[in-house]
């Protein structure tokens, strides 16, 4: 894991969420474009028993996007 020193974002994707911190301080880390570009952070399509409709909700591959969150983070505080 490697250790992060800064956080460079343009600007948040969820503007409903910015307006409603935007005058009490609070720091968002928006975290959504970043997940959506990563492969391992899906629902699988694949599951266990191969019947349909029945998807593998908690897959993730470790390390994997919770662990790039938390680098995020760590770098802001």
């Amino acid at each position: 894991m490697s250790i992060g020193k800064e956080v460079l974002q343009e600007g948040s994707s969820d503007h409903t969420a910015v307006s409603a911190v935007r005058w009490t301080g609070v720091k968002l880390l928006d975290i959504t474009a970043l997940s959506q570009v990563r492969d391992e952070g899906h629902i699988s399509r694949i599951s266990i028993t191969s019947s349909p409709g029945v998807q593998d909700c908690l897959h993730w591959c470790l390390p994997g996007i919770p662990d790039t969150w938390n680098e995020i983070l760590f770098a802001q505080i």
